[in-house]
């Protein structure tokens, strides 16, 4: 298997080597899954789910670090942008009754990690989740946008949707890396966080099974659903993943190494505007590295003579 340069790449940001941005965006520019997601999707974005393909295709190049340097990702940011912002927040339709929790959170988080510079718009997205989401169960959400109880099942009723919240969690944690935090938004992310420990990271607190099936299924990247991988590296980076609620969950994914080393990933995502970042049910590079890197088990290496010119 050959690894992808924009892997590379990933591993060395994350090990906080010195990059040089030309020679960054010139291993992005080569790398063959990089250039298979800047094929625009089919669908138009003047239609809800042409911009929802393009919401797609920019949450998974949202993975991959310094991927804002290129050209055609910025202006797909800023035609996300332009035909989801709202005042009070990102909605696929446009308007004030189309915003979800879930995507609100995801289309903010692409900006954050884009390097998207229009702090103001930003902050639309995250006044949303500090104002409106609900992060305890019981207490009814004072949205007044019809789409979120309505036409999309009610996902914030008195029991807020769990994908929703972890999604806006993530948000948060992007949010305060780039800019810093308040008082409301730590205690947001907080009561947040405390949600997802006591489902013990993917359960149901009824039942004690799986909140869905995907959700103990390996995937990378993430759509509006979550795992078990996101999940935990979302606790990773609060330094709630010693926490006793998360053993359960590191025990399944430790569990599903093969004996060659690698993970599988096991499911796909929707099928006419994603691309898959690794080939199904075969040893997958890019997800054996995230889950590695979450189960501390990555050896570190310099990948500087590959990045730096």
């Amino acid at each position: 298997m050959n690894e992808d340069s924009a892997l590379t790449l990933t591993k060395a940001y994350d090990n906080e080597e010195r990059i040089d941005i030309e020679r960054a965006k010139e291993m992005l520019t080569k790398s063959e899954l990089v250039n298979k997601l800047l094929i625009a999707p089919k669908q138009r974005p003047e239609l809800f789910v042409g911009i929802r393909a393009y919401e797609w295709r920019l949450t998974e190049l949202s993975e991959i670090p310094l991927i804002g340097s290129l050209k055609k990702v910025r202006d797909w940011v800023d035609l996300l942008v332009d035909k989801t912002y709202t005042p009070e927040g990102f909605s696929l339709t446009g308007d004030r009754d189309g915003i979800l929790a879930c995507h609100n959170a995801m289309i903010t988080t692409i900006l954050l990690k884009t390097g998207y510079n229009d702090k103001d718009k930003i902050q639309s997205g995250i006044n949303w989740i500090l104002n409106y989401q609900s992060t305890e169960r019981g207490v009814e959400c004072k949205w007044t946008g019809k789409d979120l109880y309505t036409r999309f099942g009610g996902c914030m009723k008195k029991t807020p949707c769990f994908y929703g919240v972890v999604k806006s969690m993530i948000t948060l944690t992007e949010y305060r890396k780039r800019f810093g935090s308040s008082v409301n938004m730590d205690e947001k992310l907080r009561y947040g966080l405390e949600y997802i420990l006591k489902h013990k990271v993917f359960k149901k607190l009824s039942t004690d099974q799986p909140i869905e099936s995907s959700i103990i299924r390996n995937f990378y990247p993430y759509s509006y659903k979550s795992n078990l991988i996101e999940i935990l590296t979302l606790l990773k980076s609060n330094n709630l993943y010693n926490d006793p609620n998360c053993r359960e969950a590191i025990g399944i994914l430790t569990q599903k190494r093969y004996s060659d080393g690698f993970w599988r990933s096991e499911v796909s995502q929707m099928k006419s505007a994603w691309v898959d970042f690794d080939p199904l049910n075969k040893p997958g590079l890019w997800i054996s590295y995230v889950i590695g890197n979450l189960l501390g088990l990555n050896e570190k290496k310099t990948y500087h003579n590959n990045v730096k010119k």
